[in-house]
C-alpha cells in the first residue's frame, strides 16, 4: 500500500496510475489498471458519464457478481487514498471564483459531500444540480473551518501561557523550600479574576473546537443545512433507510420550506454568535482589553448583523430547496417573503418545468405548447397555453436578491456564481435548470445535452443579477455564459450526406424549434411538410410579416438514421414559443445593456442629432468670430514681425514706434487674436527668441535632435501589444473555449483550437478561457480595448498565461 501512496506523488488521481494493479495482484492474482473508478454505491447505470466522455475512457458493462466485487474493491481503495493535492486543482482564487472551477470535484471531500443510497431516477438532472451545489459549499467551507480551528488552537495556547505567567509572577520563590510539595501563590484580587476568566475562556474555546471536530454526532459541525420542500428532492432523498444529505436536513410541507428556513436561520445564527463571542472574549483577555461590564453588555445583544466579514464567512449556509411547484406556484408567497426579509438565506430551485411530485402536472414554470406529461396523449391532448413564469425577473424585482440562473451545461458558470452568491450578506436565489428524463421524454443519458440545447436555444438562458454591482439593471445584470449574446440565435453546424454520399456541412441558427424537437413533451408539434405550401426555414419564417406567412409553412433541417438531410414541419405553437423566447431574450439584453430597443434607439438618435446640430451651430459661430478677428489682426502681426526684424537689423526706433508707422496698423501693439497661438509670447520678443534652434549644431540642440528618433522608437515600442494566441498543437479539443465564444475561438482543419477573431469578444473572455483550459495553451496577450471594465483585475490574472 505504501507503493500506492508513493505513486500518488507522480500520478494525479485523474491520470492513469497502477493502483489497482498493485492491490488486486495480491488479493486476486489478476492485473489491471485503475485510472478512473466508479462509485458502486451511487451508480444507477444511466450512462451519462459514458455519453459525455467522448474519448472512450468509460464503457458500460453488464452488472455481474464478479464485476460488482471488482468495483467495490476499486472503490474501497479509492476511499483509502489520500486527498488530491492542491496542485491538481486549477483554481487561482476560490473566493473570487477564478480558475477551472469544475476541478474542485477532484477533491474527495467535495465529491463525497453527497452520499449514495438515494432513489433518484436514472439520469436525474435534479440530483446532478444538488450534487454540484453541495460540492461548491464544501469546497468553500472546508478551508475556512480548518483555518478557524488553527486560530482557536492558537488562542488556547496563548491564553494558557498567559495564565501560567500570571501564576508564576504571583509566587514568592524565596519562601519555597526544596522539600515542599506545593507552591503557594499570592495574587491580587483582580489577577485572580483574570485567571478565572482565562480558564473559563479556554474551556469555552475547547468546547467550540470539539463541536467543530466531533460534536454530539461524532461528525463535527456540519457545512450546511437543508429545509426541503416535499417533492422529488425530498422523496428520492429520504428513501428508507438512506439519506444522501450528510448534514442537518428537514423536510416540510410542499410550500413551507422558505418559511421553515427563516425560522431555522434565527436559531442557527444564535448558536454561531455564541461561538464568535467566545472567540472575541478570549482575544480581548489575551490583549488585556476585556472589560466585563461593557463587553458583556455588547455580547448580550450580539447578532448576525454585527458579525465581521470573517465571522459571516464561517457561518454554514442554510438552504431552502424545492422544485417549480414548491417555489413558483404553491409556495411562491413564502419564497417572496424570504426574498424580502433581507436575511442571507440561500434558495435552490430545481427547474424541471413540471410539477413532478404530483405526477407531472403543468406548472407556471413550463413552456407554452408542452404536454403536461411525457405521455402518448395524441394531437388532441390539451397542451399548455400559458407563457412561462420567469422567476428570475420576479426575484430581480425584489431588488436586494442575488439571482443566478444556470445549469450543468456550463459547470464553470454554475460553480463560480454559486460561490459568489454563497458569500452574499443578502438572500441568494439559485435557479438551476434540471433536465428530467421522465417528464421531458428524453433518454436517460441525455440530461447534459438537453441542458446545453436549452441554454443555446434561449429556452433557459444563463444570467446573474448582483445588486452589489451598482444602481442600474445594466450594472447588476450579467448575461455571461450565453453563447453569442449579441445574436438572436447562436449558430451550429449540421453535418449530412448528399445524394452522392459525400459529407456536407450546413451552418444554421440553433433555434427553440431545434431544442424542442428532441423532447417528447413537444413531439406533437412536428411532422412532414404538407406540400400544399412553400416551405420556409424556421429562422427565416420568424422574420416574415403576418401576411407573408400565409402561403408558407415553417420547417427545420435535420438528418435521419442514414445521415440524409430532411425537412421537418413545425407547428404554429412552436412559432409562438420562439417569438416569446426572443422577446424575453431581448428584454434581458436590454436590461443588461447589451441591446437598445428600437424606439429608444430612435429617440436617442433624434436627441443626438439635435445636440449635434446645436453644437455645429455653436462651432460655426465661434469659427466665424475667430475668422473675423484673424482677418483684422493678422496683418498687424505681420507688421510686428517686420518691425522686429528691422530692430534686429539696427536702428534707434522702438518696435512701438515702427508699428505706429505701419500703414495698416489700427489696434494695440503685441496683442495676438484671442484663442489663437502664433508662437508668440505676450511680451516683446528678443533676438535670442528669434534665433534658430539649429544655430548651435554642436550643442544640446543637436544632441536632442539625435535623440529624437530613439525616443520615437521607444514610444513605438510602448504602443506594441501582445496579441492573443493558442498553442494549437497542444489543444485537447475540449470545446470549453468554443462554447465560451464561437466567434473568437474556432477549430482549424485539424480540429485544434485557434484565435479566429480576437476582436469578436472581450479580454475577460480570453482570460476566462485561459483559466479554463486544462493544458494551459491559451495566452490572452494584452487587452485590445483599454476601456474594458475590470482591466485592473483581469491583467494580473492574464500574466500567468502570457
Amino acid at each position: 500500500f505504501q507503493q500506492v501512496l508513493d505513486a500518488l506523488e507522480y500520478f494525479p488521481l485523474a491520470k492513469t496510475a497502477p493502483f489497482f494493479d498493485v492491490l488486486e495482484s495480491q488479493e486476486k492474482g489478476s492485473g489491471g489498471l485503475l485510472s478512473i473508478t466508479i462509485n458502486p454505491e451511487t451508480c444507477k447505470g444511466c450512462d451519462v458519464c459514458v455519453a459525455v466522455c467522448d474519448d472512450g475512457a468509460l464503457i458500460n458493462v453488464p452488472q455481474t457478481d464478479d464485476e460488482q466485487v471488482r468495483l467495490e474493491a476499486n472503490w474501497k481503495l479509492w476511499k483509502h487514498l489520500p486527498e488530491t493535492d492542491d496542485r491538481y486543482i486549477r483554481i487561482s482564487s476560490l473566493e473570487e471564483s477564478i480558475g477551472m472551477m469544475p476541478s474542485l470535484l477532484l477533491k474527495q471531500g467535495n465529491y463525497m459531500s453527497m452520499l449514495g443510497g438515494d432513489n433518484a431516477c436514472m439520469g436525474c438532472g435534479e440530483k446532478t444540480a444538488i450534487h454540484l451545489v453541495l460540492s461548491a459549499v464544501n469546497a468553500m467551507m472546508a478551508p475556512r473551518v480548518e483555518t478557524h480551528l488553527a486560530e482557536i488552537s492558537g488562542l488556547v495556547e496563548a491564553l494558557d501561557e498567559k495564565a501560567r505567567t500570571m501564576l508564576i509572577s504571583g509566587a514568592d520563590l524565596a519562601d519555597v523550600s526544596a522539600d515542599e510539595e506545593g507552591l503557594e501563590v499570592t495574587l491580587e484580587r483582580d489577577q485572580k479574576e483574570t485567571v478565572a476568566q482565562i480558564h473559563q475562556a479556554i474551556e469555552a474555546l475547547k468546547d467550540l473546537k470539539w463541536r467543530y471536530e466531533k460534536g454530539p454526532g461524532g461528525r463535527g459541525r456540519a457545512r450546511m443545512g437543508f429545509a426541503n420542500s416535499t417533492g422529488c428532492t425530498s422523496i428520492w432523498g429520504a428513501t428508507f433507510p438512506f439519506n444522501p444529505y450528510p448534514f442537518p436536513w428537514a423536510s416540510h410541507l410542499f410550500q413551507d420550506a422558505p418559511s421553515l428556513a427563516v425560522g431555522l436561520f434565527e436559531g442557527h445564527m444564535r448558536k454561531m454568535a455564541d461561538g464568535f463571542i467566545a472567540v472575541r472574549r478570549a482575544q480581548k483577555l489575551l490583549d488585556d482589553r476585556y472589560e466585563p461590564e461593557t463587553d458583556e453588555a455588547v455580547f448580550a445583544d450580539f447578532d448576525w448583523q454585527q458579525f465581521s466579514d470573517e465571522e459571516f464567512a464561517l457561518c454554514p449556509p442554510l438552504f431552502a430547496v424545492g422544485g417549480d411547484g414548491a417555489m413558483m406556484d404553491i409556495g411562491f408567497q413564502n419564497l417572496s417573503r424570504l426574498m424580502s426579509s433581507g436575511k442571507p438565506l440561500r434558495v435552490v430551485v430545481v427547474d424541471t418545468q413540471a410539477n413532478s411530485a404530483g405526477g407531472g402536472q403543468s406548472c407556471t414554470a413550463g413552456f407554452k405548447g408542452q404536454a403536461p406529461e411525457a405521455v402518448d396523449a395524441g394531437p388532441d391532448y390539451r397542451k399548455k397555453d400559458e407563457w412561462r413564469k420567469e422567476l428570475s425577473l420576479i426575484a430581480m424585482a425584489h431588488r436586494d436578491v442575488f439571482v443566478l440562473q444556470s445549469s450543468q451545461a456550463t459547470p464553470s458558470h454554475l460553480f463560480g456564481n454559486l460561490l459568489k452568491g454563497l458569500q452574499m450578506r443578502r438572500p441568494a436565489l439559485f435557479i438551476l435548470n434540471a433536465p428530467c428524463p421522465r417528464e421531458w421524454g428524453i433518454a436517460k443519458d441525455s440530461a447534459p445535452e438537453a441542458a446545453r440545447l436549452a441554454l443555446e436555444s434561449r429556452a433557459v438562458p444563463n444570467l446573474v443579477f448582483d445588486p452589489g454591482e451598482g444602481t442600474t439593471f445594466s450594472e447588476c445584470l450579467d448575461l455571461e455564459g450565453n453563447p453569442s449574446p449579441e445574436d438572436n440565435w447562436p449558430s451550429h453546424e449540421l453535418t449530412y450526406l448528399d445524394e452522392e454520399g459525400e459529407e456536407q456541412r450546413m451552418t444554421l441558427p440553433l433555434t427553440i424549434a431545434d431544442w424542442a424537437l428532441g423532447e417528447k413533451r413537444f413531439r406533437d408539434h412536428y411532422g412532414e411538410l404538407s406540400g400544399d405550401m412553400e416551405g420556409a426555414p424556421f429562422h427565416e419564417y420568424l422574420e416574415l410579416e403576418a401576411d407573408e406567412r400565409e402561403d408558407r409553412e415553417p420547417f427545420i433541417y435535420t438528418v435521419d438514421a442514414d445521415r440524409l438531410l430532411q425537412k421537418v414541419r413545425v407547428s404554429e405553437s412552436i412559432v409562438q414559443l420562439a417569438e416569446e423566447r426572443q422577446r424575453f431574450w431581448s428584454q434581458l439584453r436590454e436590461l443588461a445593456g447589451v441591446e437598445v430597443s428600437g424606439h429608444l434607439r430612435d429617440e436617442v438618435g433624434a436627441n443626438i442629432m439635435r445636440k449635434a446640430q446645436q453644437e455645429s451651430a455653436s462651432l460655426k459661430a465661434e469659427y466665424e468670430a475667430k475668422f473675423a478677428r484673424l482677418t483684422t489682426q493678422y496683418p498687424q502681426l505681420i507688421a510686428r514681425r517686420m518691425a522686429e526684424g528691422l530692430l534686429r537689423a539696427g536702428g534707434s526706433k522702438t518696435v512701438a514706434e515702427l508699428l505706429e508707422e505701419a500703414e495698416h496698423w489700427q489696434g494695440p501693439a503685441f496683442q495676438p487674436p484671442e484663442g489663437m497661438d502664433f508662437g508668440l509670447d505676450s511680451g516683446a520678443a528678443t533676438a535670442e527668441d528669434m534665433a534658430s534652434p539649429a544655430a548651435d549644431a554642436d550643442g544640446e540642440d543637436a544632441e536632442a535632435a539625435e535623440e529624437a528618433p530613439a525616443a520615437a522608437g521607444e514610444e513605438d515600442d510602448e504602443d506594441l501589444v501582445r496579441e492573443p494566441w493558442i498553442e494549437s498543437i497542444r489543444c485537447t479539443a475540449c470545446d470549453d473555449c468554443i462554447n465560451l465564444n464561437p466567434k473568437m475561438f474556432a477549430y482549424n482543419e485539424d480540429g485544434l483550437a485557434y484565435i479566429a477573431d480576437a476582436s469578436a469578444g472581450t479580454f475577460k473572455e480570453l482570460v476566462t478561457a485561459a483559466e479554463k483550459c486544462a493544458p494551459s495553451v491559451i495566452h490572452p496577450g494584452d487587452p485590445l480595448n483599454p476601456d474594458e471594465k475590470g482591466l485592473d483585475k483581469l491583467i494580473p490574472r492574464a500574466e500567468k498565461f502570457n
